[in-house]
């Protein structure tokens, strides 16, 4: 695949409708063969017919353009690593609190069936002494 090089020796000149930078790169169809004679006719300007597979044709906006492009790739699959991090983080600490809180409530169940348990032997207990003491008093009279 071709390319075309404008190079301009007076960056800022405008030519064929557009203002040129020092050099530019620009597809093989992007100017008439007009345009490119008017190129050739002016001294400023040097026209290039370059092969992009057998020489860069990278400008410093291309550059930049694939150095933000891949710092952007990098920050997506960074923040997809940190946010698939902090989920199965959040997932670990909901299942640990839950088995602390269970744990907890089994222990008070526990302890509380205890005391209902304790509660219970004493109330039994407490329900012979009146008995008893009902069949004394009953006795005694």
């Amino acid at each position: 695949m071709t390319k075309v090089q404008i190079i301009c020796s007076s960056p800022g000149m405008r030519r064929n409708g557009i203002v040129h930078p020092a050099s530019a790169f620009y597809d093989a169809d992007r100017w008439s063969e007009t345009e490119l004679e008017r190129f050739d006719a002016d001294p400023a300007f040097t026209v290039r017919v370059v092969d992009e597979t057998a020489e860069n044709v990278k400008t410093d906006t291309d550059f930049r353009l694939a150095v933000d492009t891949e710092v952007a790739r990098q920050v997506d699959a960074l923040k997809a690593s940190l946010e698939a991090g902090f989920a199965n983080a959040v997932k670990d600490a909901v299942i640990e609190k839950t088995a602390q809180l269970k744990a907890e409530h089994d222990n008070a169940m526990d302890k509380a069936g205890k005391s209902l348990v304790a509660a219970n032997d004493k109330i039994t207990t407490l329900e012979k002494q009146l008995a008893d003491a009902k069949k004394k008093a009953t006795a005694e009279k």
